[in-house]
């Protein structure tokens, strides 16, 4: 990396300083209006969509509960194989956001209960029922009484608190659907852990995906897991869960949420780390589960089988990447964070994170708290197109810009961890593309690392122009909002949206 600095370049140092100039007010932690989040009605119902038989009320117009059925909901049932998952809403009129919707609050929590029988309801605000203060709690507590299912208030309308609340609201909030610990619950779920943190539903049945990874690890140790939170997890999981014998975190910020809400209020302990992404991740949060298992010496013996059979390929595929320089795109501050720790700590590489919003060190405190305390220090490049309008994930500036700031290192030293539709000149590792996961685990570090030395090994070959002009194309102006980049990522693609006037047929036809 160069050492003079161009005027592209916002912010080039560690993470230390990054986040000291942040607390300081002295760089921008805002998101401009292109990078907007989802609310927190949406962030609150994603969590709840991983609650199997739980029905979610939205208390508000039609348009709320459409998205979150969408969204979260019929992925959970695609992935998981089971039935459709109902996602209600009360279907606030005008009428209704002038004088109240509580009569129609009642009518649905007794038609939910009867035609569903779920486990529980949980009744979620959206921005109109909070706006015009509509009485819920008084309307979901009289209706306890007169109905078969558990039922909660889940005060989540969007204007009433930024996106990442959302999730914290509840993670805490479910707790009171658990119940204190007892003798014999705690000797039945001796040998058990909670993962929690999840944020969304099952996995995929025929993939083998990182929760499924974390659960052979924990069973090859000897122990079991006891209930995902939320993923999938069932209303006796969530009340049983507080015997475990720890909670685990998936991810740190909001594992740990729910983790301390668990033992303020139960006591259950909290092994509490970053994604498990590589071997020094992955061992750090098996010892710290063997901990309270009494499991020393099975996690012992367990990473000593783990790394054993990934050994000889791994070190093959250590030595060709060692030393290199590894760009990481940043908008996913979590996962980022995550895959720094592992590059440098498992494989030697040089990482550096490209274009992490100045906001993420605000909004993953927690996480960046820990990779600090850990040791680690990750450069940071910040360049002005992340703080531009556009795409927030990558666009056509923040290619230029860091091509420019990077000169002319070649395909042989340099990998760029991000999309695999952005940076044409650099050998790409796209994570989410790997389908055949997991990517967590000794499994999950092989895997990176093979795709890493396989990057650097066919970066001579141009990436086709005609892909670029697709995602980026010319004399477009804004190219990112007109580019196929949406598109193309979709997670089932669909080509009549390719088709132009040729709508319900491939492209190329």
């Amino acid at each position: 990396m160069p050492t003079n600095i161009d005027a592209n370049v916002v912010f080039y140092g560690h993470l230390s300083e990054l986040y000291q100039l942040a607390k300081e007010g002295k760089i921008q932690t805002t998101l401009q209006g292109s990078h907007t989040r989802p609310c927190k009605f949406w962030t609150a119902t994603k969590i709840l969509s991983g609650i199997k038989d739980a029905i979610v009320i939205s208390h508000g117009p039609s348009g709320c509960a459409y998205g979150v059925k969408r969204a979260y909901k019929l992925t959970n049932s695609r992935n998981s194989g089971s039935p459709y998952e109902a996602v209600v809403t009360t279907n606030m009129s005008e009428k209704a956001v002038i004088f109240g919707g509580e009569k129609e609050l009642r009518g649905a929590i007794r038609e939910v209960d009867q035609k569903y029988h779920p486990d529980a309801i949980v009744v979620a605000t959206s921005c109109a029922s909070g706006i015009i203060g509509d009485c819920v709690d008084d309307v979901v507590n009289k209706a306890r009484s007169e109905i078969n299912a558990e039922i909660m208030t889940i005060h989540c309308e969007g204007f009433a608190g930024e996106y990442r609340s959302g999730f914290d609201i509840v993670f805490r909030q479910i707790v009171d659907f658990m119940e204190p610990p007892t003798p014999e619950r705690q000797s039945q779920l001796a040998d058990s852990v909670n993962i929690v943190g999840a944020k969304m539903g099952p996995e995929r049945t025929e993939v083998e995906g990182d929760v499924k990874e974390l659960k052979r690890l924990i069973k090859g140790m000897g122990a079991r897991v006891h209930s995902v939170i939320a993923g999938d997890c069932t209303l006796d999981e969530l009340k049983q869960a507080p015997s475990a014998a720890v909670n685990c975190t998936l991810c740190l910020d909001l594992g740990y949420t729910i983790g301390r809400a668990m033992y303020d209020k139960f006591g259950t302990p909290l092994n509490s780390t970053i994604l498990p992404y590589g071997i020094s991740a992955t061992e750090k949060w098996l010892q710290g589960a063997a901990k309270y298992l009494g499991m020393e010496a099975q996690a012992a013996a367990l990473m000593e089988r783990e790394y054993a059979a990934i050994k000889t390929e791994f070190e093959e595929a250590k030595k060709y990447i060692e030393g290199k320089l590894a760009i990481i795109e940043g908008h996913d501050a979590i996962k980022c964070l995550s895959i720094a720790h592992m590059l440098e700590r498992d494989f030697g590489m040089r990482a550096v994170i490209y274009n992490f919003h100045p906001w993420s060190t605000e909004a993953r405190e927690t996480s960046v708290d820990y990779l600090l305390e850990t040791g680690l220090d990750p450069e940071i490049l910040i360049t002005k197109g992340t703080l531009a309008f556009g795409k927030y994930e990558s666009m056509k500036q923040t290619e230029d810009e860091l091509l420019e700031f990077i000169g002319g290192l070649d395909a042989d030293s340099v990998v760029y961890f991000g999309s695999s539709l952005s940076f044409p000149h650099i050998p790409v590792v796209d994570l989410n593309a790997i389908l055949n996961r997991p990517r967590f685990g000794y499994r999950g570090a092989l895997r990176v690392a093979k795709c890493i030395k396989t990057a650097l090994q066919y970066g001579f070959r141009p990436r086709s122009s005609l892909t670029k002009q697709m995602v980026f194309p010319k004399n477009s102006g804004l190219a990112s909002a007109r580019s196929l980049t949406g598109k193309l990522a979709q997670d089932l693609p669909d080509c009549t949206v390719y088709g132009g006037k040729k709508r319900g047929k491939c492209f190329n036809e």
